[in-house]
């Protein structure tokens, strides 16, 4: 599955209309697609690559829930989830080095609302190195070691929303994650019946397309990238819940 949604971004598409390409070359009858794959390639590239075409497809997604201004606002919640990113366990760098800059931003956000709601746990949901990491990294900035508590048998989103409850039981709770991976989240909480108050960070993208950069660049077709990865894996889980 994760093979095939690696090939399903617009990055992957162009890979195979390139490979394509090549291969179409190899044999003369089917030469004469050969400039077309290629060119098709070249386009996606381009098209994708550009800040325009990144910010319309992640934009919706990054704003469609608005930042938390004031975690005391919401004196019902007694819970900070914060879902992994990327980390890597390597001892041979500094602790917070080993953050992945999406994950850096999570780690921030969450030690910003413990700070205004020491009252709150923290809770790191996911993968069960990067959990490690950002566990310690909290700890260090000052999250005490007895209000953290880890889940670190998720490899999913759906895995979270799957394992949280034995954490957080019926209570509200504030949901640390990217922007952009904040509307398909919700949607996997709520069916699970997770009471979720959204605290999106590491927006990426301006909320006005045309306010974002033209010229092509590897930074936006990742971004691009994650952000059709975010409407498919949306489309898949109403698909696989009859939604």
């Amino acid at each position: 599955m994760r093979l095939l949604a690696a090939f399903a971004v617009p990055s992957g598409i162009a890979l195979v209309l390139f490979v394509l390409g090549l291969m179409s070359a190899c044999w003369w009858r089917s030469r004469r697609l050969t400039p077309w794959l290629l060119g098709a390639a070249g386009l996606v590239m381009v098209v994708f690559s550009s800040g325009m075409t990144a910010a319309a497809l992640m934009s919706p997604l990054e704003y469609r829930y608005p930042t938390l201004a004031d975690p005391r606002q919401h004196p019902e919640a007694r819970h900070i989830v914060v879902l992994t990113g990327w980390a890597t366990d390597d001892p041979e760098m500094p602790l917070t080095g080993r953050l992945g800059t999406s994950t850096t931003y999570r780690v921030l956000l969450a030690l910003e609302l413990h700070r205004d709601r020491p009252d709150c746990d923290v809770v790191v949901s996911g993968d069960p190195v990067t959990a490690k990491v950002m566990g310690e990294s909290l700890v260090k900035l000052g999250v005490p070691a007895t209000q953290l508590r880890l889940e670190n048998g998720s490899t999913t989103t759906a895995e979270s929303a799957a394992h949280l409850p034995s954490f957080v039981g019926p209570e509200k709770f504030f949901l640390v994650t990217s922007a952009g991976h904040m509307p398909r989240t919700l949607a996997v909480f709520a069916k699970a019946g997770l009471a979720a108050i959204p605290a999106p960070t590491d927006h990426q993208m301006p909320k006005d397309w045309r306010k974002a950069e033209i010229m092509p660049s590897p930074n936006l077709l990742e971004i691009s990238d994650l952000a059709v990865h975010e409407y498919l894996g949306t489309l898949l889980y109403r698909m696989r819940d009859g939604a």
